[in-house]
């Protein structure tokens, strides 16, 4: 028996073979950004799908680009943030 890990989610927000829907067009985009950041660890097809990906929510969203690049910066600088305190407590823990 063979398991599949993980689930295909089209440009539909069709998840896999199933017709279950993500509606939710922010978490939709925020899904496929994680998921493109975190599998793909070839710079340049990351750098292609992730501007696809913008490009196609901003389509979807209708938000300006500017203020959708104004966003994905600051999400960009939270998530470092979070990410360097992580790694500091993670150290300090590590020393204790």
């Amino acid at each position: 028996m063979i398991t599949q890990a993980g689930y295909k989610i089209d440009s539909e927000g069709n998840v896999g073979n199933e017709t279950r829907r993500i509606e939710d067009v922010q978490l939709r985009f925020i899904m496929l950004m994680t998921i493109i950041n975190s599998t793909i660890d070839d710079s340049e097809s990351k750098e292609r799908l992730s501007k696809q990906a913008v490009k196609t929510y901003h389509k979807e969203s209708g938000i300006p680009m500017p203020e959708l690049i104004s966003l994905i910066k600051r999400m960009t600088k939270q998530v470092k943030e979070i990410t360097d305190s992580l790694e500091k407590k993670m150290q300090e823990w590590q020393v204790a």
